[in-house]
């Protein structure tokens, strides 16, 4: 079992504390600018960027370095580094000095990510890496909860420096924990290393992306993905705008939505954990997608009369959407990606990624700015759950063979 994998387990203990970490110090940032510094809104806005354009500079690379390197060894120097930056982020004088020093953090956190993905698929036997990134999935929709949440908490009675000394901890303790993962489990072997260096970093590259090609199932599967990413994207940092017209009395009525979302990511993750394999991917995307799409179509035909428990249910099952899309794709790239490349399909998934964080919210701004908050929310929520809904009712011929082989999921004995 699972819970029997030493190696996973600590692993599994590490990634929390740093997902923890990342929320908790979040809400410490964004409180320092915002409250303390009391910032403009344009250097507000450059925190996202800090977060999302290291990845997508510097995630393919970080995804060949992974299947080349010692996993762990990398994993464990990313996270001591981004302590250290942690740490001189208490003492930064302004607020260019404190977005640049968040910027090379983020950094860090790129090589971080595809090294994560590979060793998990390098220490859990195939018929478990379903319960794996439920695992994960499920630390995730928990850190985004209770992270932002204590985290506002601590800075607020506190000060912001003392949630980033939390945060900087976190990551000592996760790299700690990774010292004790027998350092094995995360080699290359000799045969291979050798093989990567004569073909050098740019044929790796392109191989990488050759096989993506050639791959039916992760092309499609990236494809909804990040339908879903943009989505989210486009409309999350809007909710303000929304809720400022239908909820004006009640500011606090974002958290409890924020909540729901996060319940219900947890509860299909949970959901997940049921199962040893998947196979229908077209129903597990499209499906995820198609509810991302109604929470937001459902959002945009809110009024002020509307029941605060239709809303709540409305964004618990969005957030079901989001649970199905994220552990789904982290699922799909372990189990359809050969091991010795799980490094960089997951570093150009990443590097995609990270262009729909810089590019979906600039489109959210403007779409609103022309239709305004309820006809964007209506329009995008439409739009993406007819592509969800295309995705499952044409799911033969979009993944081909992947969900007739098999029943869509095979059950723990």
């Amino acid at each position: 079992m699972l819970r029997k994998n030493r190696s996973f387990s600590k692993m599994f203990a590490a990634y929390g504390l740093s997902a923890f970490g990342d929320y908790f110090d979040f809400m410490a940032v964004t409180i320092l600018l915002g409250f303390i510094w009391k910032e403009d809104a344009m250097t507000i806005a450059l925190l996202p960027l800090c977060f999302a354009v290291p990845g997508i500079a510097f995630s393919q690379l970080a995804g060949i370095l992974a299947d080349r390197w010692n996993k762990r060894n990398l994993m464990i120097a990313t996270d001591l580094l981004r302590s250290g930056l942690t740490v001189i982020l208490i003492f930064a004088p302004n607020a260019g000095v404190l977005l640049g020093l968040i910027a090379i953090r983020s950094t860090a956190r790129v090589f971080h990510f595809p090294a994560q993905q590979s060793m998990t698929r390098t220490v859990v036997a195939p018929d478990q890496l379903l319960q794996a990134t439920s695992l994960n999935g499920a630390v995730f929709q928990l850190s985004k909860i209770f992270g932002p949440l204590l985290g506002a908490s601590a800075a607020s009675v506190f000060s912001p420096s003392f949630s980033m000394a939390v945060n900087a901890g976190c990551y000592v303790v996760s790299a700690f924990l990774l010292l004790l993962v027998p350092a094995v489990d995360g080699r290359v072997p000799v045969t291979a290393s050798a093989t990567r260096e004569k073909k050098g970093l740019r044929g790796e590259w392109r191989d990488g992306w050759r096989l993506l090609w050639r791959s039916r199932t992760l092309r499609m599967s990236i494809l909804f993905s990040l339908i879903g990413l943009a989505g989210i994207q486009m409309i999350d940092a809007q909710f303000a705008i929304l809720f400022r017209e239908i909820a004006p009395e009640q500011p606090d009525l974002m958290g409890w939505l924020v909540t729901a979302i996060g319940a219900g990511g947890l509860v299909s993750v949970t959901w997940l954990r049921r199962y040893q394999e998947l196979t229908a991917y077209g129903r597990l995307l499209g499906g995820g997608v198609a509810l991302i799409g109604l929470m937001f179509a459902a959002a945009g035909v809110f009024r002020q009369d509307s029941p605060l428990w239709l809303m709540l249910l409305v964004f618990f099952i969005g957030g079901i959407g989001t649970g199905f899309t994220s552990s789904g794709m982290n699922y799909i790239l372990q189990k359809e990606t050969p091991p010795d490349a799980v490094g960089r399909v997951s570093g150009i998934f990443e590097s995609l990624s990270s262009v729909i964080f810089v590019i979906a919210p600039l489109s959210g701004g403007a779409l609103i700015g022309l239709m305004g908050a309820s006809r964007t929310f209506l329009f995008v929520g439409l739009s993406v759950g007819i592509i969800g809904f295309v995705g499952i009712v044409l799911r033969w011929q979009l993944w081909g063979r992947t969900d007739t082989r098999r029943q869509e999921v095979s059950r723990n004995a």
